[in-house]
């Protein structure tokens, strides 16, 4: 796909180099009237058109670049149920009876992905092998244990492995003294999933248009009317899935979030002995450092690995270096092979670890703020944001709905992670955190 664009002229994305054909092509062309209107070409937006076409709703989804451009075709592709902090957090946030509603919305969500690749014959490399949250050292366990007894509290299917336990699923020598579990999770290649979404929404008769950024929105006699260079949309309500990749239209969506970069380095395919002894069963396993780690092998036996951290101009060199040592102190049998791909893409993160369903005018949704969590996540709240415009009410609805919020010294604190990372990176491996 010509205008897949990496964040940096210099990356190379593996996910665009072996997703499936981009179903989209034609940019919106004059004017057309719908039921909604989907703004983005995401996980959120794609999922949101497809089930709300499934109902019988009439839906026109508008992408400024092309589908999964942004979040949806940079990630690691691991589908994890729910969000990085612990169920306790989010009651302490939201209070008992909305946390339960979150908490078990997100607790199904990679169900919900995998239903909807067996049920739609998606070619997305999906396999639902379960995830590892592993511990990087035996300090670690303490807070791994009380994470899985939340968790199981509020019904998910983790356990606690054991330390000979996390080394045979890791095949690391490093990953020895255990993790949490969760055979309901698994990964995916994640721009064919996206791209996926997109040929099973059309299928259902969602009409679906790239290179269509919008350049205003206005309410006008009643209904919503979105302006292209082209084309017009009018609809009854609208649904603003861009999340951190909100373009300058958007300034109040794109002030909600915190800008964080995430970075992927992947290796050519391993020699078949090397591809067999590293997470032998291929589940993904991200872990405990501070500079949190992830990893997974691909069904070509390529090692991925994904940190914090942008890959933009003389950070890529410093970056890159960090994650072959830190792979080659995990897994030392990949020692001297070279990265053959590597990427990056923007989150948005919020100041409360929870995201948000924003609502910025009557009919008017604008969801943001997975904090790295997407997939799973992107996935379920596009099926409810339908379920909810298809029964007109928001009773069931299990994310609380909120006003524009605007993340306060968001630049700052960006920056604060980005070159606190970058820091940590600069330092020899042997340093540990």
């Amino acid at each position: 796909m010509s205008d897949f664009l990496p964040q940096d002229s210099g990356e190379k994305s593996l996910w665009n180099e072996s997703a499936i054909a981009d179903p989209v092509s034609d940019p919106l062309i004059g004017p057309v009237s719908t039921d909604v209107l989907v703004v983005g070409g995401g996980y959120t937006g794609l999922s949101s058109a497809l089930h709300l076409a499934q109902s019988g709703v009439q839906v026109v989804l508008l992408e400024a670049k092309c589908i999964g451009y942004g979040g949806s075709g940079r990630n690691a592709g691991l589908v994890n149920a729910g969000i990085w902090k612990n169920p306790d957090h989010v009651q302490r946030q939201l209070g008992r009876e909305r946390a339960d509603r979150f908490s078990l919305a997100l607790r199904d969500s990679p169900a919900l992905v995998f239903d909807l690749v067996r049920q739609f014959d998606m070619s997305c490399k999906a396999i639902r092998c379960g995830t590892v949250n592993i511990a990087h050292k035996a300090s670690s366990l303490a807070y791994l244990e009380e994470r899985c007894r939340q968790l199981q509290a509020i019904g998910a299917a983790v356990t606690m492995i054991d330390g000979d336990t996390a080394q045979s699923i890791s095949g690391s020598p490093v990953y020895r003294h255990g993790g949490i579990q969760d055979p309901s999770a698994g990964t995916i290649q994640p721009l064919s999933y996206a791209r996926s979404l997109a040929l099973a929404a059309q299928q259902q008769g969602a009409q679906i248009y790239c290179h269509s950024a919008i350049e205003n929105l206005v309410h006008k006699e009643g209904r919503w009317i979105a302006k292209t260079d082209q084309g017009v949309v009018s609809a009854e309500q609208v649904i603003v899935a861009t999340n951190a990749y909100a373009n300058g239209n958007s300034l109040k969506i794109r002030e909600s979030t915190i800008p964080v970069f995430i970075f992927h380095c992947a290796t050519a395919p391993l020699a078949a002995a090397i591809a067999e002894s590293i997470i032998p069963q291929r589940q993904g396993l991200w872990d405990t450092q501070t500079l949190m780690t992830s990893s997974r092998i691909d069904d070509q036996g390529r090692l991925i690995m994904s940190s914090a951290g942008s890959l933009q101009g003389f950070q890529r060199g410093i970056r890159q270096h960090w994650m072959r040592r830190e792979r080659e102190r995990l897994y030392p049998q990949t020692r001297d092979v070279a990265w053959a791909h590597y990427w990056s893409g923007q989150v948005g993160l919020t100041s409360t670890g929870i995201l948000r369903i924003q609502l910025l005018a009557p009919g008017v949704f604008a969801p943001a703020g997975y904090n790295g969590r997407g997939i799973g996540t992107g996935t379920m709240i596009g099926k409810h944001l339908a379920d909810a415009i298809v029964k007109g009410n928001t009773d069931e609805f299990p994310f609380p709905i909120e006003a524009l919020y605007h993340e306060k010294w968001r630049r700052s604190r960006a920056a604060y992670y980005s070159y606190g990372t970058l820091a940590l990176q600069s330092i020899d491996s042997r340093f540990k955190f």
